[in-house]
């Protein structure tokens, strides 16, 4: 999995947010439509404070998301199944939907708070969809973002040692090259479990 952000997140944070603002704690996840992964999450995002979750594969119930409790918001959008969504678990924070480009493998938000603007998104690129698909996706929501501070959150289904992974695979070398020519930036953290399904969560974080 991959977490990307563009320059533009930096200069937002510099000259929009006044003295003070808040730190806002942000993961990703795929959860591998999983009730116990959902559970286990919740617990996590309640102990650890997390503001925002960019999460992929998410538990749902007749093709919509189920498991979180009502305090969270939930942006996951399309008819079929929902297989990225964003929640957020802070009333600061202000979150609008750009449902132009979500739908049941995309959802991007604008989030504002206390002076700092920017948009994150979830993604999921399905193994057996042609890739270039996908990137086009990304390169719709950097054109309509331009200019502004951008998190993509990203399960790419695909493999690469640039994402702490112990291997790199075909769809890997090629997200690695849309990453160096589209002036992105990997922001992951590496763990002690790899970018890989662990016990029903796969593990990776921005």
């Amino acid at each position: 999995m991959a977490s990307l952000t563009n320059r533009d997140i930096s200069s937002a944070q510099r000259t929009n947010s006044p003295i003070g603002y808040m730190l806002i704690k942000c993961l990703q996840l795929n959860l591998q439509h999983s009730r116990s992964a959902t559970y286990i999450l919740t617990q996590i995002i309640h102990q650890k404070n997390i503001d925002v979750a960019f999460l992929q594969e998410p538990y749902t119930v007749r093709n919509n998301v189920a498991g979180f409790p009502k305090s969270f918001r939930k942006f996951a959008y399309g008819n079929g199944r929902k297989r990225a969504v964003v929640i957020v678990n802070n009333n600061k924070i202000d979150a609008v939907a750009l449902k132009q480009v979500s739908g049941e493998d995309a959802s991007l938000i604008e989030f504002s708070c206390k002076g700092l603007k920017f948009y994150g998104a979830s993604l999921y690129f399905t193994i057996d969809r042609d890739m270039g698909r996908d990137i086009r996706k990304v390169e719709e929501i950097r054109k309509l973002t331009r200019g502004k501070g951008l998190i993509i959150s990203i399960d790419s289904s695909s493999r690469s040692k640039l994402w702490h992974d112990t291997q790199t695979n075909q769809r890997g070398k090629n997200l690695e090259e849309f990453i160096i020519t589209s002036d992105l930036f990997l922001i992951n953290e590496e763990t002690e479990f790899p970018p890989s399904k662990q016990s029903g969560v796969a593990a990776g974080s921005t």
